[in-house]
């Protein structure tokens, strides 16, 4: 699943979670529902991320 997942696909997913994190919080008082969304996604895609990150540094370890 995390073959092909770049340098720079792993930079952005870390990028987007702090953008949904900050979504998350600016919209916590107005819109509850929005702001959950926007949570759980966010912490779904962190770990996403992390998998993908983790799998990424074996490889490169792999392939010294």
């Amino acid at each position: 699943m995390f073959e092909n997942v770049s340098k720079l696909q792993l930079t952005l997913s870390f990028v987007m979670v702090f953008i949904g994190f900050s979504q998350a919080f600016s919209n916590w008082g107005e819109k509850r529902s929005l702001s959950l969304f926007f949570l759980t996604s966010s912490i779904l895609v962190l770990i996403l991320a992390i998998i993908a990150l983790i799998d990424y540094r074996k490889r490169q370890i792999s392939k010294d």
